[in-house]
């Protein structure tokens, strides 16, 4: 691109509006962060967003996705047979082979995706996007190549924006699973699911991050980098 063009470009994108939404649906932390103060409190955003998504889930029934590469849709039948009594009661969606299997040993899938290679991980992405979708057991093949290995990223990525459970492996599933049908029958009993457990006499998980001062980890990123001590520059040359 020629001076001229960079020029033009960088007139362009100077001239759209910066939007800085308040965190509703279809909104992450990641909208709100403009500067290092800001990026040094994604963690307590993030754990506030994951509160206000178990808050906005009560009374409803959660859904899951599905997925596994080919090398292991044998393991993830053998998960939905293990743990049947406890898929069933939640919204389930995957691919097409997916819900073809859960269809087989008599879950009900509410609706399907396009293989991972042709879109369908770019499909569970938009649900979550969207806060339809509230975890992901995806089990993945660790000992081969991916073709859509950037589809498979961009989605993990979304997982953690969006702060939905999302497991890959069966150990992990098999975990996070149990957990997720404990808190659906305590909401179902009148009760409020929570995916993190607050100390005792905090009432909310703002009021406790609010409270904590800022890590020596994140200052380093907004003090002076010139006024570090000569001890700490020679550890950190040694």
């Amino acid at each position: 691109m020629g001076v001229c063009s960079s020029k033009i470009a960088e007139k362009e994108f100077s001239s759209v509006p910066v939007v800085k939404p308040g965190l509703k649906r279809g909104t992450t932390v990641m909208h709100t962060l403009g500067d290092s103060a800001q990026v040094a409190d994604l963690g307590s955003k993030l754990v506030n967003q994951a509160e206000d998504m178990d808050r906005e889930m009560d009374g409803s029934v959660p859904l899951l996705a599905l997925v596994a590469h080919d090398n292991m849709k044998g393991m993830m039948k053998q998960f939905a047979l293990v743990h049947k009594a406890l898929l069933k009661d939640f919204r389930l969606t995957g691919t097409g082979t997916t819900c073809k299997m859960l269809s087989s040993i008599g879950l009900q899938p509410v609706g399907q995706t396009k293989s991972g290679p042709l879109g369908g991980d770019q499909e569970i992405g938009a649900m979550i996007c969207r806060e339809e979708l509230q975890g992901i057991f995806f089990f993945r093949d660790p000992l081969s190549a991916h073709a859509h290995i950037a589809d498979i990223e961009a989605l993990m990525r979304l997982a953690d924006c969006y702060q939905v459970y999302h497991c890959t492996n069966y150990r992990s599933a098999a975990a996070v699973l149990t957990v997720m049908h404990d808190r659906l029958k305590t909401a179902a009993h009148g009760g409020v699911r929570r995916s993190v457990a607050l100390p005792e006499g905090v009432a909310g998980l703002k009021q406790l991050t609010e409270a904590q001062p800022a890590s020596p980890q994140h200052q380093d990123f907004t003090e002076d980098p010139q006024a570090a001590s000569a001890p700490e520059v020679a550890a950190v040359q040694a």
